[in-house]
């Protein structure tokens, strides 16, 4: 994985897509005032009778913005330490994240509000009820399927999380014990991730107002709109002895290209549904796995791009998924349908239900395997994808070529 060779063009590209995720995290206020800026230019517009009557529209106006200078402070934290991040980073050498001026052009603004969300979701007291429902199931079965083995050997068992995003659900499986490695695609999750995993100044110490731009569907606007959420819950840190917990920054089918069954669980949270060939998941996922080991799946089918013109989108039902993971040898052992929000606004008037498909499913041992328990084999810490300023936080692993065992399942 360290010995990628890429062309001068694809890193060109690859520090242009970077520097503009860092413009869109600088240019939060300009964008959001533009917002605010709309709204009051449309009460400026009113009948002078009916400006009287919302008199205090002004004033509201006035928190909004108090509120946006907030997020901004936030994000310009973020990219403090984005550096970091590339230093390095082959294909990020030499990416700026230093602008004197900032167009707003071609910057994908949405994402930038979806971050503010989804540190609400992963590192928030306020997003405890959805990691409840979306990464509770998972950690609890796997400390089921594992229970079994004694907390201070579960250091020995290697989880891999795709699309682990700000990284909580890793962390939380890292906390109980388990060598947990999360892989992400997206730069806003990556930076993000990098910032709250290693540099979050203290538990509560970073103030956001992730629903200040959201004017539609509020009971009231104090309380809820303007609401001020405090980030991170806990201080990521103090894991158990020997536990290896990492973040990797690539495309998943990249960077684990080489691993064939050096994993004894893969868990996949909202994210199957982001393959543009689904098969091609499953595929690969079984043959991370070590023969006996598991993958736990939890999620809807929103195929990502379904709607796209450029990407082409193979998309499948639940009954044509679940024909798909019996065929790659897997043996489905627990199922089960799980209502979960994500990223959502619980004071809102409007909210969005997935019922989520909930399975675990054991790969198949193959002809003469003896399950085992094992050692895990040695690794090495490189960085050929993310940023390393803390070898415990944010490293990339690579594992070796040794088989690992994974234990049979409980009886």
């Amino acid at each position: 994985m360290s010995g990628i060779d890429v062309d001068e063009e694809t890193k060109r590209a690859e520090c242009e897509h970077f520097e503009n995720v860092i413009k869109a995290f600088l240019f939060y206020r300009e964008h959001a005032l533009n917002v605010v800026s709309k709204a009051e230019v449309s009460f400026a517009r009113l009948p002078p009778q009916h400006q009287a009557i919302l008199s205090h529209l002004p004033s509201k106006f006035s928190t909004q913005k108090r509120c946006v200078d907030v997020n901004q402070q936030f994000l310009n934290t973020i990219v403090a330490h984005a550096s970091s991040f590339t230093a390095n980073s082959h294909l990020l050498q030499g990416a700026q994240t230093e602008f004197p001026f900032i167009t707003g052009q071609g910057l994908d603004m949405d994402k930038i509000r979806c971050t503010l969300r989804q540190f609400v979701r992963d590192w928030s007291e306020d997003g405890q009820a959805e990691r409840v429902q979306s990464y509770k199931p998972i950690t609890d079965a796997l400390e089921s399927y594992y229970s079994h083995y004694p907390m201070d050997q579960r250091y020995r068992l290697r989880v891999l999380l795709p699309g682990a995003g700000l990284g909580r659900l890793t962390y939380d499986i890292a906390k109980l014990g388990f060598s947990a490695q999360g892989c992400e695609f997206s730069y806003q999750m990556l930076i993000s991730s990098n910032f709250i995993l290693n540099y979050a100044p203290g538990e509560k110490m970073l103030a956001l107002h992730p629903w200040v731009l959201s004017s539609s569907n509020v009971w009231d606007a104090d309380a809820h709109q303007f609401k001020q959420v405090l980030v991170p819950d806990e201080m990521p840190g103090g894991l158990p002895p020997n536990v290896e917990f990492s973040m990797v920054a690539g495309d998943f089918l990249e960077v684990y290209r080489n691993q064939r069954g050096e994993w004894d669980c893969v868990a996949t949270c909202f994210f199957i549904d982001t393959a543009s060939n689904v098969v091609q998941y499953v595929e690969h996922i079984h043959s991370l796995l070590a023969d006996g080991g598991i993958w736990i799946n939890l999620g809807p089918l929103l195929y990502h791009y379904s709607d796209s013109a450029d990407v082409d989108s193979t998309e499948l039902s639940y009954t044509e998924l679940r024909s798909l993971v019996l065929h790659f040898g897997f043996e489905i052992k627990e199922e089960a349908e799980r209502t979960c929000y994500y990223t959502q606004n619980p004071n809102s008037m409007m909210h969005t239900i997935y019922n989520c498909a909930f399975f675990v499913a054991i790969k198949k041992p193959s002809r003469g395997f003896v399950p085992t328990p094992t050692s895990v084999p040695n690794v090495s810490m490189t960085t050929p994808y993310a940023g390393n300023p803390s070898p415990q936080m944010y490293a990339a692993v690579t594992g070796s070529d040794a088989h690992v065992a994974a234990p049979p399942p409980p009886q």
